[in-house]
């Protein structure tokens, strides 16, 4: 079941990411109840995987150990 995410729940999810003491596993239930998906961990994980490589998050980690 392939189900195109709007970005407006992307953009909450990356919201609620970065909420200190958030636990992935509370995102989708939030996100739910909101804007009434049915999202799962997976589905929320794959979302961020997403942004992570696309952003290129590790650049400076990378740079970092070149050293």
């Amino acid at each position: 079941m392939t189900e195109e995410i709007s970005e407006l729940v992307k953009k909450e999810i990356l919201k609620l990411i970065v909420i200190p003491g958030m636990e992935v596993n509370d995102i989708p239930d939030k996100v739910n109840d909101k804007y009434g998906t049915k999202l799962d961990t997976e589905q929320v994980m794959n979302i961020l995987s997403d942004e992570y490589l696309k952003h290129n998050l590790d650049l400076g980690r990378r740079l970092c150990c070149r050293f």
